[in-house]
């Protein structure tokens, strides 16, 4: 049987096993979450609409690349739409879609529009539970640190994950994920075919113990098996395995999200190039302090594919925080940093061959118009120096946004 086809057999071999949909996410607060934040409910069906006004304003370099730069006026208007469909206490369907429109008042060629797609299915089995999502997103940005230019990009994803055990104590995840990622572009910046190096699909297996240690708060341990297999680029096709160690702090309480460490190796299909081992990791954390202080934490340790040369990769090593202090019940300010490193390097020796160091700093302010939706004004500086000179990047921002998480 091909590879390709692999997925496509197990999916109804393991509903028919189950019986039911799936867990994933816990079934109950999602259950909870969807009747409280329902805009409407009709029948079975529970609708929650949302206008989309982002990077409503004036950059200084919408291309980023300091040899091209150009400013424009800019927005993303849009729809994010969510329907939810609750049968009894066993299934949770869900559909997400978001259309937007990328609006540039001078660049008519940059114009876009997105679209973002995502069906799931959840369900409560007791000890055995099962999860299954699509999506297809559709749209035109910035995948890696390491782009400067919106590129267009479709990306395919099935996921499906099996629990078993006690979600109270100790359970065992068990995951399948197949990508399919394709690039449009065949000339970009003038020298680069994304279409031809970039294009891929992806293949992830994994298991993952998990152990409720207090409140919630989960302790696990993973391994993870993946495959890489490009459509032009044969080169880059390889497998590789990792081993992780995490935390996950639950959804309700003053310290939300998780962290990751662990260590990948990569065994490359060509004999040209060389296998590693390195590590990797994310991460990402709430705190909320006295009512009115919200601290973030992000991290980013990994590596990836790059577009410059079919034989160049960059690990990106990357590190964010943002705090916001709410002066009133109806107002907070912000402040949020970013910096990391991408260090690139040859596949066939493994030489260092570039370095890029970049940051991103901004700084913000919120006024609620509703209970959960209002509005905000942000400037936001980036900028990437590179030791070549041609892909030195830089841009300012100025202008407001729809928030609906006050």
């Amino acid at each position: 049987m091909k590879k390709k086809s692999i997925f496509r057999f197990l999916i109804p071999v393991l509903l028919l096993c189950t019986g039911t949909g799936l867990y994933g996410e816990d079934f109950f607060k999602l259950k909870k979450g969807i009747s409280d934040n329902a805009w409407k409910k009709i029948a079975f069906f529970y609708l929650t609409p949302a206008l989309t006004l982002e990077n409503l304003g004036y950059i200084s370099n919408i291309y980023y690349y300091q040899e091209l730069e150009e400013p424009d006026w800019t927005a993303d208007i849009g729809l994010d739409l969510l329907v939810s469909v609750i049968l009894g206490n066993r299934f949770v369907l869900s559909l997400k879609e978001k259309p937007y429109y990328s609006f540039y008042a001078e660049h008519v060629d940059q114009r876009a529009l997105n679209n973002r797609l995502k069906t799931s299915m959840y369900s409560y089995l007791g000890r055995l539970n099962l999860e299954y999502s699509y999506s297809n997103d559709y749209i035109k940005g910035r995948p890696t640190a390491e782009f400067g230019a919106h590129i267009r990009l479709r990306t395919d994803e099935h996921f499906l994950s099996v629990d078993y055990g006690s979600y109270k104590n100790l359970f065992l995840n068990l995951f399948l994920k197949q990508n399919s990622i394709e690039h449009y572009e065949e000339n970009y910046l003038g020298n680069y075919n994304l279409k031809q190096f970039m294009n891929r699909k992806e293949l992830h297996a994994g298991i993952r113990l998990n152990k409720n240690i207090f409140t919630r708060t989960r302790l696990f341990v993973g391994f993870e098996y993946y495959e890489y297999k490009f459509a032009k680029a044969p080169l880059r096709d390889g497998i590789g395995r990792q081993v992780s160690l995490g935390v996950a702090f639950p959804e309700i309480g003053r310290i939300r999200g998780s962290v990751e460490f662990g260590v990948k190796h990569f065994q490359p299909g060509s004999s040209l190039y060389r296998k590693y081992t390195k590590p990797f990791g994310s991460g990402e954390v709430t705190i909320r302090l006295l009512r009115r202080f919200k601290f973030d934490f992000q991290y980013l340790v990994n590596n990836f594919y790059s577009y410059w040369s079919v034989e160049q990769s960059f690990d990106e090593r990357s590190a964010g925080s943002r705090v916001e202090y709410y002066i009133a019940k109806n107002i907070k300010i912000g402040y949020n940093y970013q910096l990391g490193i991408l260090s690139y390097e040859n596949l066939h020796d493994g030489k260092k061959t570039r370095r890029d160091n970049f940051y991103t700093s901004a700084v913000y302010i919120g006024l609620r118009v509703f209970e959960k939706m209002g509005i905000g004004l942000e400037y936001r500086m980036y900028r990437a120096d590179s030791d070549m000179q041609a892909f030195s990047r830089s841009s300012n921002f100025i202008g407001g946004y729809l928030i609906h998480e006050f």
